[in-house]
């Protein structure tokens, strides 16, 4: 079952907690732009792991669970899902952000898998996959082709070059976009079918050999607008590509944060 979602606390009007009331926070600026420190959080304590999910272009829900959350950036260690790209007219700049953000481990999603593709030979509009223009890729060409010119090969070599298939944790979780099959060594597997297969999620099946498994690709919203958990397997897609809301979630803990409904931070541009 999906966790209840819970009243807004002090983080801020997206903070939520699976199934708890966040804690109190007297908020403290964190002199690392883009996050608040709790007073008790000033003197270091051990890193905690964060995972982000899918943005789809959307850098004002982005910079929002940034600023909700209680992540420490050169601290505690980011792993984003993957589908950074495509749907919303800002994936620049999602790259912008997330490249400065140390500790930080990105995933291939399949929209990122299609940026990729652009980026390394930039054709024109009309050589371009219509599947990808069509599912949100234009506004992610359109990006590129107005912003600094230095962004194409850069953000490919910085970013999209560094995307991982898949990562495993010291703690036995699993970290990757689409899903995989169980009773494959994921080492194994083809790294097209980590960022489009759905069958983990929508068969309900155990993450096998996993202490948990944290994915994204298969929206939860509008049915759940929450995290949502099948077996051992969690789910932070909450449909930022469309009407829903980004998620930011501890790891360990279960506690999350969501960005405003994306429409409402782009009013009059279409997402996905």
């Amino acid at each position: 079952m999906p966790p209840t979602p819970a009243t807004t606390a002090a983080y801020g009007p997206g903070c939520r907690t699976a199934g708890r009331r966040a804690p109190t926070c007297c908020c403290a600026r964190s002199s690392l732009p883009g996050a608040y420190r709790r007073p008790d959080q000033l003197t270091a304590s051990p890193m905690e792991t964060y995972v982000l999910g899918d943005m789809h272009g959307a850098a004002r829900a982005l910079a929002q669970v940034l600023e909700r959350s209680p992540f420490r950036p050169g601290l505690d260690r980011l792993i984003q899902l993957g589908d950074v790209a495509d749907g919303w007219p800002e994936t620049p700049r999602c790259v912008e952000l997330l490249l400065a953000i140390p500790n930080s481990i990105w995933l291939t999603g399949n929209h990122d898998w299609w940026t990729a593709a652009w980026l390394a030979t930039k054709p024109a509009a009309a050589d371009v996959s219509p599947s990808w223009l069509s599912q949100g890729g234009r506004a992610t060409y359109d990006a590129y082709r107005t912003g600094p010119p230095e962004h194409l090969d850069r953000h490919l070599q910085a970013f999209f070059g560094r995307q991982k298939p898949y990562h495993e944790d010291e703690r036995g979780n699993l970290y990757v976009h689409a899903g995989y099959d169980p009773a494959v060594p994921i080492a194994a597997q083809d790294s097209f079918d980590l960022f489009w297969t759905r069958d983990l999620w929508q068969q309900h099946q155990r993450a096998a050999a996993y202490h948990e498994c944290f994915i994204g690709h298969t929206p939860t919203w509008p049915a759940h607008s929450a995290p949502a958990q099948r077996q051992n397997v969690w789910n932070l897609d909450q449909g930022a590509g469309y009407g829903g809301r980004l998620t930011m979630l501890n790891v360990r803990t279960k506690e999350y944060v969501q960005s405003d409904p994306v429409p409402e931070l782009y009013p009059g541009i279409q997402g996905r």
